[in-house]
């Protein structure tokens, strides 16, 4: 009796994770991510990090953000990234390395409101900023690794 009967070759879980929906995955991820910067958030809450915030050239002053408003922020926003990554599979070229470029590229951007807000503390500015990074190290290489690096529709 062959041995190779009883084991899984790498080529048998690329099909098998191929069959797993791009939104399910997407999804997945979204929300461990939410829920490791929720985690990150207590942990930052917990040591005392001041959580008044609020943008220059408003006029307010700063504002305490809800317990798990980064969870909740990282939830709602998620849902951009899963609608991005769907048509990606459907519609770019090389959805792998699109999506990893548009993914890195948004959060690089959602770093500067979090670099420029007003707070009572540079930590609030900090942490906020590692917030996005610790989602992003979650959600995008996990949807990365279930989008095709070439699109058969597309070829």
């Amino acid at each position: 009796m062959s041995t190779s009967t009883f084991t899984r070759t790498t080529t048998d879980h690329g099909q098998f994770a191929a069959r797993i929906p791009v939104w399910l995955v997407s999804t997945t991820a979204v929300v461990v991510g939410a829920v490791v910067t929720g985690v990150y958030e207590f942990l930052a809450r917990a040591a005392g990090v001041p959580f008044d915030v609020t943008l220059p050239g408003t006029g307010l002053e700063p504002a305490a953000v809800p317990e798990t408003g980064l969870a909740w922020a990282v939830a709602e926003l998620g849902l951009i990234g899963i609608i991005i990554a769907v048509c990606l599979t459907r519609w770019a070229k090389r959805p792998r390395s699109t999506w990893k470029r548009t993914a890195w590229t948004l959060t690089a951007l959602s770093l500067v409101p979090s670099l420029v807000a007003v707070t009572d503390s540079y930590a609030t500015n900090i942490m906020l900023v590692i917030s996005h990074l610790v989602a992003a190290a979650v959600i995008v290489p996990t949807i990365a690794a279930r989008l095709a690096e070439r699109n058969p529709r597309r070829a």
